[in-house]
């Protein structure tokens, strides 16, 4: 039964309208399956399309969206990357002027160490160091800078760090030469400093009248012509007398011609001696500073008045201690 109906033939007419022929058509019975089964795959074939389109669009989408981001990610790197080559470049600007600097002050040190030296009695005339053409640090009112500006090249930055290295090795030298002659320096400075306070350069009393120099003089009690082996300074009674440099005390006593007195010993070589004194303030053996208070003016022993009988002795002799105070202009 379905096999003859399948053998049918089947007439479709067309009426157009009441003016036209009628348009036959016969078609077999399988034309019945097989149109709609091509219109069914025909459906389905546009919805799959359809759908690998749509699946396509979003892979793209989602490709562009990636490639947007690393693309921002990308630049973000490079503008990090340019930001910090920038900032190191900067730093080592700013590395270059301070090692400029820094070799300014290492020429000042070695002038230093120079005069030092010459302080020191090596008798070397300071040199004029490159600190000496170092321009002053200026004012607020004298900082302007200005010019014409051009980016910096890799060129540029290559021979900066050169000189910046350069620099800094001088420098590292030059240190290395300071901390090898400096100990020494200041070994003969410790010894120039305590040979400078064994030397008698302060006023042993804070008056400068002198009532009576040093050599020959007319002797205020005879009346004739005698040496004088020291220098009478005047001054008022109970006046403090100092120590004229660090020593010893060798002797703090009295006798008829001197009265009260002190003698002290010095490192140098050199006696200084106190007479006249109204008191003594220290004892035989006793270590002394310089400008340490060892008594009081008076006028004990072979004395006109209240002054202080100062005087130096050298190998055994006495000499003039004016030399010796002019030396020192700012002492007491």
């Amino acid at each position: 039964m379905k096999i003859e109906w399948i053998r049918k033939r089947f007439t479709i007419m067309i009426v157009p309208d009441a003016n036209r022929d009628v348009v036959r058509f016969r078609v077999h019975s399988v034309f019945f399956y097989v149109v709609p089964a091509l219109i069914a795959l025909l459906a389905v074939l546009t919805v799959a399309f359809y759908l690998m389109q749509l699946e396509k669009s979003g892979a793209n989408n989602r490709l562009k969206e990636m490639l947007a981001g690393q693309s921002k990610m990308f630049n973000e790197t490079v503008s990090a990357k340019d930001a910090q080559i920038e900032r190191l470049q900067n730093e080592l600007i700013e590395l270059a002027e301070q090692a400029k600097q820094v070799e300014g002050k290492m020429d000042e040190l070695r002038k230093l160490e120079s005069e030092l030296k010459s302080l020191a009695g090596e008798g070397n005339t300071p040199v004029t160091s490159q600190a000496d053409r170092t321009p002053q640090t200026l004012t607020s009112q004298q900082n302007g800078v200005g010019g014409i500006s051009r980016p910096a090249t890799d060129a540029d930055i290559g021979q900066l760090i050169d000189e910046t290295k350069s620099r800094y090795i001088n420098i590292d030298e030059q240190m290395d030469e300071l901390l090898g002659s400096l100990p020494e320096t200041k070994q003969k400075l410790l010894a120039l400093q305590a040979k400078l306070r064994a030397t008698p350069t302060i006023w042993p009393v804070d008056s400068r009248n002198i009532t009576s120099g040093f050599g020959l003089r007319t002797d205020p009690f005879t009346k004739k012509p005698s040496f004088h082996d020291g220098i009478d300074i005047g001054a008022n009674t109970g006046d403090p007398v100092y120590a004229a440099a660090d020593g010893i005390v060798r002797e703090a006593g009295w006798d008829g011609a001197s009265g009260n007195h002190i003698v002290i010993s010095h490192a140098t070589g050199l006696r200084t001696h106190y007479m006249h004194l109204s008191r003594i303030l220290v004892e035989k053996g006793q270590s002394v500073q310089k400008g340490e208070k060892i008594g009081l003016v008076g006028s004990t022993g072979r004395s006109t008045g209240p002054h202080l009988h100062y005087g130096v002795e050298k190998n055994g002799k006495p000499v003039n201690p004016l030399p010796y105070l002019k030396a020192s202009q700012g002492g007491k």
